[in-house]
């Protein structure tokens, strides 16, 4: 009997231990699971910051690379996030403060998306300008003809204009004048200088804040301070947890001896699954640190180990015309040469104290010097630059002879200071080595900027900011019948500033709807006040896909049904959402506004718009009106655009009329409306007389 009650004493412990050996299996299973998922996701986090930031670099520095990669980053970094922040095993009691620094990680990545978006708009309106001075100058005859010396020097200034974005260095504005002059009284000449100034000072004031901002996104240390901490405390609070579990294994094992075949068996498979955990982990960490090709630590170490060196020096090296080996040899005698090269650097360097090699990406080796002079550096990489070029190697039968350029920096950014540098030895084709020498960055443009803000602000409330109206005449009546609204701000002391001096920073504000709003309101009171003419105010895409100003100016034509009121779009401007801008056209036509194209003829001009959009008049572009005097193809061209617009039902506006030549020739030929200084400078009010002669 008492063997019995022993026996079933047994048989319910193994029981019991069983039930509570499977329990505790699956309980560890699925903190395991959650434990990788957590790391998975924080690492995709960090990979993800990285992307953004190595695409932020390359758009910095090229012109033509395509932004929508960076946006693609930016949703893909705030999906990791969610992830992340929905992580299973942040809901544990143990990961509470975890879970609370993963959430401010919100306001970090916010941060930078703001960044991000700011350079991307600020990244393209420079690329425009540059385009525009490099259309100009193609279009440059006129000062061919009159003044050879400033053509001469403009090629300079877009040359310069553009080594500042290629460089990111201040230097090639400061030291240069980068406006024209002539002493020619030729019109067409001091237009010609005018549109290239308005050009080159706006990218002069954009880009000391272009490249602020993107010092901010490339310099803004999120994976240190915040995602490779959180990293570390997650690790240290699981293995506590890891720990735990493999001590209440233990405790089952000595405690339920009865059921030591199960619990051995559900060990293993523990044991197993904790080696799995480890060796993923492992292999992650591998990954993330190590160069797969050549086993050297990668970008992400370098950035990590460049962050914890204290007074870092930096060598950048770069294989030239690696790309022509791997086009000439293929991927494999390339891969081959990294990994001999790889070998070589690593016994160049083996001599030195203090040194770590990292594979940076694609053909680019970077060596971290931890305290070492300047001098010693610059010598460390002449003769690495030397030995490299003397050196034969050998991979397939194939004897491989290359150059490197190396960069030199130990001022921060490192990477982005060298990478500056590294650029300027490849586009000189002389020396091999260079030394990274800080130059100065004046904070002006920025006072400046902050100047005109107040301005604008100051403007606003004291009620000076006001249209003026530049007359459109019917050439074959000799009468005014339009009036183009153009916005203007008087200062204090009554001078008159022109849009391109304050428009471009108003619209980076909540300023920007406002002056509209009272653009609109103003040009809508005018028109009632003179209900002979019509107005016409210029919208661009970005207004058009604002919703605010799109309800500004609705209900203010809602309001106001007998004014006269027509838009122009500017035609310079690509169209990228074609069902916008029909539904704002449509809704127009119900006003009875008229639509025009503006500065037709340059720029994005397709004349597929035309098939696709609902146009009443198209503005011919003034550099081709200005040249139809002196230069036939400009006239056939202007004589084309015409027939074409006429071919559709469409009438034609021609600006920059600022001679009576021009005026009578436009004429001649049938042309409508003329507009310009010829006729009228922007008035403060439309004239009560609407007789002109021409």
């Amino acid at each position: 009997m008492k063997v019995s009650k022993i026996l079933i004493s047994f048989i319910l412990i193994g029981i019991g231990s069983l039930v509570a050996i499977i329990y505790f299996y699956f309980i560890q299973r699925d903190f395991t699971q959650q434990h990788r998922k957590f790391i998975i996701s924080i690492n995709n986090l960090e990979n993800r910051y990285s992307d953004i930031t190595n695409l932020v670099l390359k758009n910095s520095l090229y012109i033509y690379v395509n932004q929508d990669n960076i946006a693609k980053a930016n949703k893909k970094l705030e999906e990791n996030y969610e992830n992340l922040k929905n992580s299973k095993i942040l809901l544990h009691k143990n990961y509470a403060d975890i879970k609370k620094k993963v959430s401010a990680l919100k306001k970090d990545l916010d941060e930078n998306k703001k960044n991000v978006d700011y350079f991307l708009r600020i990244n393209a309106n420079i690329k425009n300008s540059l385009l525009f001075l490099s259309r100009h100058i193609d279009d440059s005859a006129i000062l061919n003809k009159y003044d050879k010396k400033e053509l001469l020097k403009a090629r300079i200034i877009l040359k310069h204009l553009n080594d500042v974005k290629r460089l990111q260095d201040l230097d090639y504005i400061k030291k240069e004048d980068y406006l024209l002059s002539s002493n020619s009284t030729n019109k067409d000449v001091q237009n010609y200088i005018k549109s290239f100034n308005i050009h080159s000072k706006f990218l002069v004031k954009e880009y000391p804040i272009f490249l602020s901002v993107t010092k901010k996104i490339l310099g803004y240390d999120l994976n240190e301070l915040k995602i490779h901490k959180i990293k570390e405390e997650f690790s240290a609070i699981a293995m506590k947890d890891f720990d735990a579990l493999d001590r209440f294994a233990f405790v089952l094992l000595f405690m339920f001896l009865i059921s030591f075949a199960t619990i051995i068996t559900l060990l293993l498979k523990y044991q197993h699954e904790n080696k799995k955990l480890q060796e993923t982990y492992s292999s992650l960490e591998y990954s993330l640190t190590y160069d797969q090709l050549t086993n050297l630590f990668n970008r992400r170490k370098f950035e990590l180990d460049i962050e914890k060196t204290i007074k870092p020096t930096l060598l950048l090296i770069n294989i030239n015309g690696f790309k022509y080996i791997n086009d000439i040899y293929g991927n494999s005698v390339g891969n081959i040469l990294l990994k001999y090269l790889t070998k070589f650097i690593k016994y160049e360097i083996s001599f030195y104290e203090k040194v770590s090699l990292y594979r940076l990406g694609g053909d680019e080796f970077g060596i971290i010097f931890n305290d070492i002079a300047s001098e010693k550096s610059l010598e460390i990489a002449t003769k690495l630059e030397k030995d490299i070029s003397n050196h034969i190697f050998k991979i397939k039968k194939i004897d491989l002879e290359i150059s490197v350029s190396i960069a030199i920096n130990s001022i921060k950014p490192i990477l982005e200071n060298a990478d500056l540098i590294l650029k300027q030895i490849k586009k000189s084709n002389t020396d091999g080595v260079a030394i990274y020498d800080e130059s100065q960055h004046l904070k002006q443009n920025v006072k400046e900027n902050m100047k005109i803000v107040k301005t604008i602000k100051e403007a606003l409330k004291e009620d000076r900011i006001a249209p003026y109206y530049q007359p459109i005449v019917n050439l074959q009546n000799s009468k005014i019948e339009k009036y183009e609204a153009l916005v203007r701000l008087t200062l204090k002391d009554g001078t008159i500033l022109p849009p391109f001096k304050f428009l471009d920073i108003a619209q980076k504000s909540s300023q920007y709807n406002e002056i509209t709003k009272i653009v609109i309101e103003k040009t809508i009171k005018t028109s009632k006040k003179y209900p002979q003419y019509r107005f016409s105010l210029n919208m661009s895409m970005r207004d058009i896909s604002n919703k605010e100003i799109r309800d500004i100016l609705f209900d203010a034509l809602e309001k106001n049904k007998d004014a006269k009121i027509d838009i122009e779009l500017l035609e310079s401007e690509y169209l990228e959402d074609m069902k916008i801008v029909k539904d704002f056209i449509t809704k127009l036509h119900t006003f009875d506004s008229k639509i025009l194209i503006d500065d037709f003829g340059t720029g994005y001009s397709n004349f597929s718009y035309f098939s696709e959009l609902d146009i009443d008049l198209v503005k011919i572009d003034g550099s081709i009106v200005k040249e139809i005097t002196t230069d036939k193809r400009m006239f056939h061209m202007l004589k084309s655009i015409k027939e074409f617009a006429n071919g559709m039902n469409m009438i034609t506006v021609s600006e920059f009329v600022e001679s009576r030549e021009i005026a009578l020739k436009l004429k001649d030929i049938g042309a409508v409306y003329a507009q310009g200084y010829y006729f009228s400078e922007p008035l403060e009010q439309p004239l009560d007389d609407e007789n002109v002669i021409i």
